[in-house]
């Protein structure tokens, strides 16, 4: 069923405000039916995206898709009050991280360059411009055309960055679950915040891309002392390593599904992940949303993505996992350097 962005915008308002149990629910399970019509759409548009890899001879890390998480979607809500939940962008996102900075500039000029059938609304380049996080990502917006009414408009959007600045991102999204705050939207502790801001910038020099504005007076010996400092003062590495949590079902991995329901409980360190074949996706999609309303945001969170193993789907998204184990390599090495050169 199609549903106007005037009913999607009273069904946001509703999960926002509602005291009624009852008026919020009949408001997820509407929310739930617009967030499920994302679906198709994303598959199709993924699967031209991996066309256009594999005409242009792009390898890449990963390719991976989600269905925005409720939580997420009302955190986003309450920032953006004025937004309106009918124009929230990445209901449905799919996301591409390639080899470096030069597979990122190649696909960048042909995406720019390629007209498709679908309408592409805007464009923020968060890596010629960084975010004041230090997040870097190319973010394209797309409005989907189809025949079939429930499709035709959907907004996707699609992240295009390169490996460095994926675990970058993931580092972020794994110790905000520990300081309890959302670090990706820049809200948390000060020494986070900067050790975070200090690694972009440290990252940046090492794909020769420009460090933070806030960092352009600081030579690279600079940036190393101060993420070496900021490292010991709030013990990152051991506070990372402690909150790595394991997949429970991870010998499922010889089951191929094509969507997969990941159940994290931050508390007991479990992952349970369920495994559904492409004709099950409302039955999952239904599963999502059960789950959702029963979680407490800050002990469990639950998401539904798709991958084309759970081996992929950890590589996709390492945070749902709790894995920062690239992230603390390079923080180590960087440490280590500093060190050896005699800056501390």
């Amino acid at each position: 069923m199609k549903l106007s962005r005037n009913q999607i915008n009273e069904a946001g308002k509703k999960l926002l405000s509602s005291k009624s149990n009852e008026e919020r629910n009949a408001a997820l399970d509407l929310i739930n039916e617009w967030r499920f019509n994302h679906l198709q759409p994303l598959v199709a548009v993924k699967n031209a995206l991996l066309k256009i890899l594999d005409k242009n001879k792009i390898t890449p890390v990963l390719v991976s898709q989600r269905l925005k998480r409720m939580s997420s979607i009302e955190y986003k809500l309450d920032l953006n009050e004025k937004m309106g939940l009918g124009g929230m962008q990445d209901i449905g996102g799919f996301r591409t991280v390639v080899k470096d900075t030069k597979d990122l500039f190649k696909l960048q000029e042909i995406l720019e360059k390629k007209s498709g059938r679908h309408e592409r609304k805007k464009v923020s380049d968060y890596v010629a411009k960084p975010k004041d996080s230090g997040y870097r990502s190319i973010h394209y917006r797309y409005i989907y055309k189809s025949r079939i009414e429930k499709y035709n408009g959907i907004r996707l959007e699609l992240q295009i960055r390169t490996k460095l600045q994926h675990n970058w991102a993931t580092a972020v999204e794994t110790a905000g679950i520990f300081t309890k705050t959302s670090l990706k939207s820049s809200k948390g502790s000060d020494e986070w915040l900067d050790f975070f801001k200090v690694v972009s910038s440290l990252f940046a020099i090492k794909e020769e891309q420009p460090v933070l504005e806030a960092h352009s007076e600081l030579t690279m010996e600079d940036l190393m002392k101060k993420c070496h400092y900021l490292t010991k003062r709030i013990n990152v590495i051991d506070i990372l390593k402690g909150l790595r949590i394991s997949a429970k079902q991870i010998e499922i991995e010889k089951f191929k599904g094509e969507y997969y329901l990941i159940h994290i409980d931050f508390k007991l360190k479990h992952v349970h992940v369920y495994v559904y074949r492409k004709s099950q996706f409302e039955e999952a999609s239904a599963e999502y949303l059960g789950i959702e309303k029963t979680v407490n945001e800050n002990q469990n969170a639950v998401v539904l993505v798709s991958a084309s193993s759970i081996k992929s789907l950890q590589k996709a998204y390492p945070s749902y996992f709790l894995d920062t184990s690239e992230f603390i390599s390079a923080l180590e090495k960087i440490n280590a350097n500093c060190e050896a050169l005699g800056l501390v």
